[in-house]
Parts: C-alpha cells; sequence; structure tokens
C-alpha cells in the first residue's frame, strides 16, 4: 500500500517551502515508546487536531496528540493561507439545497471560524503575519455578476457589511494585471503564514498540558467501549475517545471516511523579492486573491514581496516532476510582466477533497469521530472543527451533528477505485476552465 505520508517527502522533515525559510525548526519532539491509557487521543497534529486539542483543554480536558510525522507537516503547514468567509458553496447554492435557516447557520459558524481563528492568534501571541483582506477574482463577466450577486445576497440577507465590489478597472488598479474582469474585496478576510500559525498552536496545545508525540504513526485502530491504536513502534495507546484528523493523510486507517474523503494535491511557488515597479499598487494593498476557476489560482505577497502563487493539482499520489513549471506558467498568465522572475520556492502538499466539497464530521463509532475533507477552504473551518469536536466530547453534540448529517457520500468505488474516475471527473472541470 503506498505511504502518503512518505511517498513525497523525507521522512521527518518539513518541505523546502517558503514557509520553512521562516522559522526555526525545532527539534523532533519524542516519539510514543510506551502504552498509555489517555481520555482522548487525537490523530494528527494539524489545524483540527491541534484547535481539538486547545478547545479540549479549554474545557477542562486531556488529550494526548499522535502525529505521524511532524507538527503541521501536512497540509496545514503548506497551504495558501487564506482565512477565507462562508463555506466552500456560496450561500445561494446553501439555501437551494437546505433551506434559508440550515444556510445560515452554515454562514453563523463560518463568521466564528475566523474570530476564532483571529482569537488564537491574539490570545496565544502568535507572530504568523496576519493580514486583513482576500479579493474573489473574476476571469470573465459571467462570473463577475455572479460575484456581485453573492455580495448583495450577503449585504442584504446576512448583514456582512465587509464586501466592495470592483469593476474591470478597479480590480485592474489593485492586482496590477487585466486578466481578471472584476469581482470583490472581502474585508472580513484574511491571509497568514500557515506554517507559523500552526507551529504556534502546536507550541501553545504543549503549553497548557497536552502531549504530542511526532512521528509516531498509527497502523492499527480498534473501536470499542474504549479505543485500542497501535503505532509503527508496537506502543498500544486506549482512549475513551478518538478523533480522527489525518485529512489527506490518513490513507485507509479508517475505510469509512477513506471511501468519501480523497486526497488530491496542489502546487505552490514563490519567485524572489518583487523589485520596485513590479506590482506596485499590489504590494502596497497587500490583499490575497482567489479566482473563479474551478481549478482556482490563488495568490498573495509575503512581508519581503515575494509573489506566492498557487495554480495546479493533479490527481495521482506522486507529485509531477514539472509542477513547478506548471504553476509557473499560470502564474505568467496572470502577471506576463513576471515571465523573467526567478523563482526561488516550489512545494506541493495534499489536501481532502469530497465529492460535493463539503466537510466530512462523521461518528465513527459510539466514541470515536472523524473530522475531514476542507476541499481547499480550511483554515478558519478547521480550527472552527476542533472547537465544535471539544464541544461533542462536552455533551453538546448539536453543531456536530448538523455537519455529520451532510450528504456526504462515497466516492464511486469507494477508496479502492476512486482515482480513476475522479481524475476522468476533474479533467472535464480542468478543460472546461481553459475555454471559459
Amino acid at each position: 500500500m503506498i505511504d502518503l505520508l512518505r511517498i513525497n517527502d523525507p521522512e521527518g522533515e518539513y518541505p523546502k517551502s517558503y514557509y520553512t525559510s521562516t522559522v526555526s525548526i525545532q527539534n523532533v519532539l519524542p516519539s510514543l515508546q510506551d502504552n498509555v491509557k489517555c481520555q482522548i487521543c487525537i490523530i494528527g497534529a494539524g489545524f483540527t487536531g491541534l484547535s481539538a486539542a486547545l478547545s479540549l483543554a479549554d474545557l477542562g480536558y486531556e488529550s494526548i496528540v499522535l502525529e505521524a510525522n511532524r507538527i503541521g507537516f501536512g497540509a496545514s503547514g503548506r497551504n495558501g493561507g487564506q482565512v477565507g468567509s462562508g463555506q466552500r458553496w456560496d450561500q445561494e447554492k446553501l439555501e437551494m439545497h437546505f433551506g434559508f435557516k440550515q444556510a445560515q447557520i452554515f454562514w453563523n459558524i463560518a463568521e466564528e471560524a475566523k474570530k476564532e481563528v483571529y482569537s488564537r492568534i491574539k490570545r496565544h501571541e502568535i507572530k504568523c503575519d496576519y493580514n486583513p483582506g482576500v479579493i474573489q477574482a473574476c476571469i470573465n463577466r459571467r462570473d463577475t455578476l455572479d460575484s456581485y450577486d453573492q455580495a448583495d445576497q450577503l449585504t442584504e440577507k446576512y448583514n456582512y457589511q465587509n464586501l466592495r465590489k470592483l469593476n474591470h478597472e478597479g480590480i485592474s488598479e489593485i492586482l496590477d494585471t487585466d486578466f481578471y474582469k472584476g469581482g470583490y474585496l472581502d474585508l472580513g478576510a484574511g491571509h497568514l503564514n500557515p506554517l507559523k500559525f500552526v507551529l504556534g498552536l502546536g507550541s501553545a496545545a504543549r503549553t497548557v498540558g497536552v502531549k504530542i508525540y511526532e512521528k509516531t504513526k498509527v497502523t492499527k485502530i480498534e473501536y470499542g467501549k474504549k479505543n485500542k491504536l497501535t503505532t509503527s513502534a508496537g506502543a498500544v495507546v486506549n482512549s475513551d475517545y478518538l478523533l480522527l484528523a489525518g485529512n489527506g493523510y490518513l490513507g485507509n486507517l479508517d475505510k469509512q471516511t477513506a471511501s468519501r474523503v480523497m486526497p488530491i494535491n496542489n502546487f505552490i511557488i514563490a519567485t524572489e523579492p518583487l523589485k520596485y515597479g513590479f506590482l506596485e499598487s499590489f504590494l502596497q494593498h497587500n490583499y490575497a486573491v482567489a479566482d473563479s476557476k474551478f481549478v482556482p489560482n490563488y495568490f498573495r505577497l509575503s512581508p519581503d514581496k515575494r509573489l506566492i502563487f498557487g495554480g495546479g493539482e493533479n490527481y495521482t499520489y506522486k507529485f509531477p516532476k514539472n509542477f513547478k513549471e506548471t504553476a509557473r506558467k499560470k502564474m505568467v498568465k496572470v502577471y506576463p510582466q513576471l515571465k523573467d522572475s526567478n523563482i526561488y520556492f516550489s512545494w506541493g502538499g495534499t489536501l481532502a477533497i469530497t465529492r460535493n466539497r463539503l466537510p466530512c464530521f462523521r461518528k465513527v463509532s459510539d466514541t470515536a469521530y472523524s473530522i475531514s475533507g476542507y476541499s481547499g477552504h480550511g483554515v478558519a473551518l478547521s480550527i472552527i472543527a476542533g472547537k465544535i469536536f471539544a464541544e461533542l466530547i462536552a455533551k453538546k453534540s448539536e453543531r456536530f451533528d448538523f455537519f455529520s448529517q451532510l450528504p456526504i457520500e462515497p466516492f464511486p468505488g469507494k477508496s479502492s477505485f476512486r482515482w480513476p474516475l475522479m481524475v476522468l471527473g476533474m479533467l472535464w472541470y480542468s478543460l472546461r476552465d481553459r475555454f471559459r
């Protein structure tokens, strides 16, 4: 069986990304060697797992976190860093499928998710380069008009007063490119350095007594009144409650979750520091951008004035050899003036998607739960997901139940044969983007 944890990255090492160049990598925390009993065990030291551990500590519960690699090794430490508003579906679509009352619950939770991110940054004094402002950039007039409708809906029906519509001239002036036809600026959203943020969460968790074991891979789970977990080193954990928070790296550790959540790869590059005269207006405003393609481009500027640009996906386990050039070509389409810029960093990461792009909250057994599948919208939602899990343990299950009842269907062929069918579907969407 292919090991997603090690197929693209050396064991125990962070990717050579721009983010890793901005932090001091700490020594590896000890792995679990002895058998232990605990109240709550969490698999995965990313946003979801660490948020859950911190939220549990706030409520007086003890937990341990088992991380197969390093804190923030996966998507949490590699992503575009956007703290976005709402869910992966827009509010109109949510209303259409679930009605206004439930759509409002989705919105309120998403708003709380952003506040929870800000709260954790402030409370734990995490220096993660947070900046406000995310632009929804549209590649054609139809998408632009749709974005205006979305902005009107959020303003009028949800009393969200942080949006500013942008026409072609307005968005071109801010972004220093004619590639986009319009969109809107969301000043209630923001962006940050995700690796700094997740490492800050890890440090905060350890400060309040959470035991985190790195390089501790769980190889077997036996569910029951007490959950029994076995690690690759032969250590056994017996826990009253269990949270599976491995997201795209969970593999087949739980086959029912794996059938509903599929890992895909996404790629990011970072340029050399931009010289005066390049993207001058963009540099001044320092907003993040996500565009309207089905396979979106997303980008922002680093504190040292590099363009961090994400673009391109693949649907095989291994990263393609040419992903740096693929992302570069996408960048140059948006910014032809950067065609001769040096690319200093390039890296890939594995995220998890569901069929309908809504998050997957599952009750695996009476004492075990799984949360994953944020589908590219997980920086804020994963933080609130951890808090929702803690509420569940405290016998306040309403919000977990709300998400667990969403129709997250298995992929065709479940975990064994989902790949070829999904690849065909995603290729179609990629072709659709090309001709829009």
